[in-house]
C-alpha cells in the first residue's frame, strides 16, 4: 500500500509538474541562427569536453547548440548542466524531461574562456557529438543611448536592470501606472476602488524613483500614466478613451502628475490609442535612442505587454526611424510562465521554439556580475507589487503563504520574478528598426491573432 500511494503521489506530482509547459518538452529548439550575422564554429563535445581556439573579445554573446536528454530522473528533480572554463563556471537549467536541441549560453564565461570547456550534466544526459558554436558580435551597450520601454512599473527592472543599470544615458519609461492586477492590500484598504488607486499611486512612485538606485538622472524617468490592463481595448475601441478597470478614473493625470522629470512636460492627449502613439514619437524624437528595449509581443501572453510594442512599431513607423535596434524580451512567456527554468543565479537561454517562426536579426545576452545581481534583488524588492501579499502581517497569513509557497515548489509552479529575474545575464531578442517597416515582419512580431495593421510608410 505504501509502495502503491507513493508511485501515486509522484505520479501527481510528475503529472503537475508537466503541465506548466504548454509544449512537448521533448522537441527540438529551433532557431535559424546559421541565417545572422554570427560566426559558426563546429566543434566535438567528447567525455564532457570541448576543445576550441579562444575566441577574441570582439564577440559578447556565444550559444552553444547541443542535443540532450534528462533521462527517467530528470522528470521529478531539475535537470541542469554546469557548464565551465578556467576559473568561471555557470549552470543552465532545463525543462523536467527535456529531450532534443537546446542551446547553451555560454555568453558570460567569454570574458574568461579558455581553450577548454568542460560540461557536468545533474539529471541530464549528453552523448559525445559534433556541436556548433555561435559567435555573435553586439552593439557596446556603454557607447550607445538606451530606451527601456516597461508596460508596468517593475517590467524594466525584471527584464532589464542589469542592461541599463551599466549605462547612465539610458531611460526607462514606463506606460501604465500599475493601477490593476492582483488585490494584495486589501488588508490594509478595504475599500476595492481605495485599494487600487492606492496601488496605482505606489507602483508610479515605485516606477519614478527606483531606477535611481542604477544611478540615472531624474531626468531619465518617466512614468506615461496610462491605465493598467487596458492597452488592447483602447487599441481595439480607437478614438475612444479608456477608464481605470478598478478605479474608474477617467483622467490621464490621475498618475502622471508625479513625473518629475522635465520630459513630462511634453506629454499630452488623453487615455486613448492616439495619444500613446504620439507621445512615444514624441520620447522617441527627444531620446533619440540607439536601443529600444521592449517586449516581444508574439512571446508574451499578457496583452499590456503586447500591445506597448504594437504602439512603439507604429511610432517607429511613423517616424520614419530605420537606424537602430529593438531590444526585445518576454517577462510572461506564451509557451510557459515559469521560463526561465531553474534557480535563481541560473543562465537564461533562448525561450522553447518548438518550431514556432520567432523572428530576429541577431541575440543578445548581457551579463550580471554577482553585485549587479544583489543589486537587482534589491531594485525588485522595492517595488510594492513584488513584496509579499500584506496578510504577513498577521500569524494565518504567513502559515498559508508558507505552504503556498512549498506547494509550488513541490510542483514546479514557483514563478516568482525573484527566481527568474535574479540571473547571471539578461537575454534579448534583437531586431533591427528598418525591420519594422515590412509588414510580414511585424506579423510575425506581433503573432496572431492581435489584429494589427499599419499604413505602409
Amino acid at each position: 500500500m505504501l509502495i502503491i500511494l507513493i508511485i501515486g503521489i509522484s505520479g501527481y506530482i510528475s503529472v503537475k509538474r508537466s503541465s506548466i509547459y504548454a509544449y512537448d518538452v521533448r522537441q527540438d529548439y529551433v532557431y535559424s541562427l546559421d541565417e545572422i550575422d554570427a560566426e559558426h564554429v563546429d566543434l566535438v563535445l567528447k567525455d564532457g569536453k570541448i576543445t576550441l581556439d579562444t575566441p577574441d573579445d570582439s564577440y559578447r554573446t556565444a550559444l552553444l547548440k547541443i542535443s540532450i536528454d534528462t533521462g527517467i530522473l530528470g522528470k521529478y528533480i531539475q535537470p541542469s548542466i554546469n557548464i565551465s572554463s578556467g576559473k568561471s563556471s555557470i549552470t543552465q537549467y532545463f525543462e523536467r524531461g527535456a529531450e532534443g536541441v537546446r542551446y547553451l549560453n555560454i555568453s558570460s564565461l567569454l570574458p574568461d574562456i579558455e581553450d577548454e570547456i568542460y560540461l557536468k550534466g545533474d539529471y541530464v544526459l549528453f552523448d559525445d557529438q559534433s556541436v556548433r558554436l555561435y559567435l555573435i558580435k553586439n552593439r557596446d551597450i556603454k557607447k550607445s543611448r538606451i530606451l527601456v520601454l516597461a508596460p508596468h512599473p517593475d517590467d524594466a527592472e525584471i527584464a532589464a536592470y542589469g542592461l541599463y543599470s551599466s549605462n547612465k544615458d539610458s531611460h526607462v519609461v514606463t506606460v501604465t501606472a500599475g493601477d490593476a492586477g492582483v488585490k494584495i492590500y486589501n488588508e490594509i484598504y478595504w475599500n476595492h476602488e481605495q485599494h487600487f488607486h492606492k496601488k496605482g499611486e505606489l507602483r508610479t512612485w515605485n516606477s519614478i524613483v527606483v531606477p535611481l538606485l542604477a544611478g540615472l538622472s531624474p531626468e531619465h524617468v518617466l512614468n506615461l500614466g496610462f491605465f493598467d490592463g487596458t492597452l488592447k481595448s483602447m487599441f481595439e475601441e480607437r478614438p475612444a478613451a479608456a477608464t481605470g478597470r478598478f478605479t474608474h478614473a477617467t483622467d490621464i493625470n490621475t498618475y502622471r502628475k508625479q513625473n518629475i522629470s522635465g520630459l513630462g512636460a511634453g506629454l499630452h492627449g488623453g487615455a486613448d490609442w492616439d495619444s500613446l502613439v504620439s507621445n512615444l514619437k514624441y520620447l522617441l524624437a527627444e531620446i533619440k535612442p540607439d536601443i529600444v528595449v521592449a517586449p516581444y509581443p508574439a512571446l508574451d501572453v499578457h496583452t499590456d505587454h503586447k500591445y506597448t510594442s504594437v504602439a512603439l512599431f507604429e511610432a517607429i513607423r511613423d517616424t520614419g526611424i530605420k537606424d537602430g535596434q529593438l531590444y526585445l524580451y518576454t517577462n510572461h512567456l506564451v509557451l510557459s510562465e515559469s521560463y526561465p527554468y531553474g534557480e535563481m543565479g541560473g543562465v537564461v537561454s533562448l525561450p522553447p521554439n518548438p518550431g514556432e517562426d520567432i523572428y530576429f536579426s541577431s541575440i543578445y545576452s548581457h551579463a550580471l556580475s554577482e553585485d549587479v545581481q544583489k543589486d537587482k534583488i534589491f531594485a525588485m524588492e522595492a517595488m510594492n507589487d513584488l513584496r509579499p501579499d500584506t496578510e504577513w502581517r498577521f500569524y494565518k497569513g504567513i502559515i498559508k503563504m508558507a505552504l503556498s509557497k512549498i506547494t509550488a515548489d513541490l510542483m514546479g509552479e514557483d514563478i516568482s520574478y525573484f527566481r527568474r529575474a535574479v540571473r547571471s545575464n539578461e537575454l534579448f531578442i534583437v531586431v533591427d528598426f528598418k525591420d519594422i517597416y515590412d509588414d510580414k515582419v511585424v506579423d510575425r512580431l506581433v503573432g496572431e491573432g492581435a489584429g494589427v495593421t499599419y499604413n505602409t510608410q
